[in-house]
């Protein structure tokens, strides 16, 4: 039996970010618009997939997928605290 839901709901994701964040560099050049960095210390609402995968909205509109020690939860959904509780 699955935390999950069957179907994702919008539901909030909320992160504070614990380091800079920016998009990976491709073939020397960078991924992403002007703008897309999650700062250290800001708050930004975020998204979730069905397994958990966490990334923050940028204030560009842009998403950068984030990882652990990266950032802290604010708030989030429970089955999504539950996945990340056992995988820490």
């Amino acid at each position: 039996m699955s935390c999950m839901p069957e179907k994702i709901p919008m539901e909030k994701v909320k992160i504070r970010m614990l380091r800079n964040v920016r998009p990976d560099f491709l073939f020397g050049m960078v991924s992403g618009k002007p703008g897309t960095i999650l700062r250290c210390g800001m708050e930004y609402q975020g998204t979730t997939n069905k397994n958990g995968a966490i990334s923050g909205i940028c204030d560009n509109g842009e998403k950068l997928g984030v990882k652990p020690g990266e950032f802290e939860f604010v708030e989030a959904p429970e089955w999504v605290l539950k996945i990340w509780n056992k995988n820490a």
